[in-house]
């Protein structure tokens, strides 16, 4: 027992924290981003960089420019699934979590445009439950383990936004980012002679934060956008890229693509999608995007996931909804043990919104 207790220990210490997916060495280090900020940029892979009719304060902040009188919210569920193999066989534990959450309220005034909002930007929703088993002289250790994390990092920023000349459009938003993080570990042996453990602890997330970026239209309802988002002690700063080809936050046919870089403490997590809009009849219009990324670790190779989505015009209000289904495979430790073969996290996530202009 003592060697399970000082592995434990290490695993505690010694684990790099990481970013990008789920599962243990996520949740005690960075947490997981989340597929967007609102329903419309979760639709088409979480796209931040190009304006595509979403949440733009947290995402590229000079898109701001064009805003119209509005306002928006969104809220979404997380539904995952990490399945482990290991000597011991596989074993396969499915969770849920609270997702995307967010407001925004804008108005413009002429080239220049303004907006205030509040956004969930990273979540630790994490349940683990790792079976071992271990042989030491003269005797076997077997029991279970629980590792069970909540809370998430929350984003409230205000930002703004002009047009120069030239029609390129910078800007800028700043505010605080905060959030709780509670952990909670359980471990358990089968012999009722070693006396189970319980430990408990949490850490916060208080700091200020901000926002940049510039859009450059390059051509008839063309446009390039890049976008950067400051670092904290919970959060890696990215840089975000892309193009747009068709004006999808009016619901006309569009397409466009995307990287974002995360810089990571131990290493740089990545995404690239691709995505696109098309309308249907007089009110509807459904988007979609397909996702490559890596969380960056020497131990995970890179991941596809789907998104899509729905938007329904009725007028001065549009009700928006998206859905996306992501797999990563990895080989990696369970709880800071070297047993495991392979991990296979799944998350799904929905989320649904609206916008009213006021």
């Amino acid at each position: 027992m003592k060697s399970l207790v000082l592995q434990f220990v290490f695993s505690i210490v010694l684990i790099p924290f990481a970013a990008m997916g789920y599962g243990y060495i996520d949740a005690i280090g960075l947490g997981s981003v989340m597929p967007g900020t609102d329903p419309i940029s979760h639709s088409l892979g979480g796209v931040s960089s190009v304006d595509v009719g979403g949440m733009n304060l947290f995402g590229n902040p000079a898109e701001l420019s064009g805003i119209n009188r509005s306002v928006s919210a969104s809220t979404g569920a997380l539904i995952l699934k990490q399945s482990v193999e290991d000597e011991l066989g596989k074993h396969a534990l499915t969770y849920a979590g609270p997702g995307i959450t967010s407001f925004q309220a804008g108005f413009g005034t002429g080239s220049t445009g303004f907006a205030l909002g509040l956004a969930k930007i990273r979540d630790y929703t994490y349940k683990g439950e790792y079976f071992f088993l271990e042989t030491i002289p003269d005797t076997t250790i077997a029991g279970f383990e629980d590792y069970i994390v909540s809370g998430g990092v929350w984003e409230a920023a205000f930002g703004a936004a002009t047009v120069l000349p030239g029609e390129i459009s910078v800007g800028a938003s700043a505010g605080y980012r905060f959030g709780d993080m509670n952990y909670e570990y359980y471990w358990h042996h089968i012999s009722a002679s070693i006396p189970d453990s319980l430990s408990e602890w949490s850490r916060q997330e208080g700091e200020f934060a901000w926002r940049t970026g510039v859009s450059v239209p390059v051509g008839d309802d063309t446009v390039i956008g890049a976008a950067y988002a400051s670092k904290s002690e919970n959060c890696a700063s990215s840089i975000a890229a892309g193009v747009r080809f068709g004006n999808m936050a009016a619901f006309s046919p569009g397409v466009g693509a995307e990287a974002r870089i995360y810089d990571n403490p131990s290493s740089t997590a990545w995404t690239a999608n691709v995505f696109g809009g098309i309308p249907s009849g007089s009110n509807l219009y459904f988007r979609g995007g397909v996702i490559l990324s890596s969380r960056g670790g020497q131990d995970s190779d890179a991941s596809l996931g789907i998104s899509m989505g729905v938007a329904v015009d009725l007028g001065r209000t549009d009700i928006n909804a998206a859905f996306n289904y992501f797999n990563e495979t990895r080989t990696d430790n369970v709880f800071g043990f070297p047993q495991a073969q392979s991990i296979s996290d799944v998350v799904t996530a929905v989320t649904i919104g609206a916008t009213i202009a006021l």
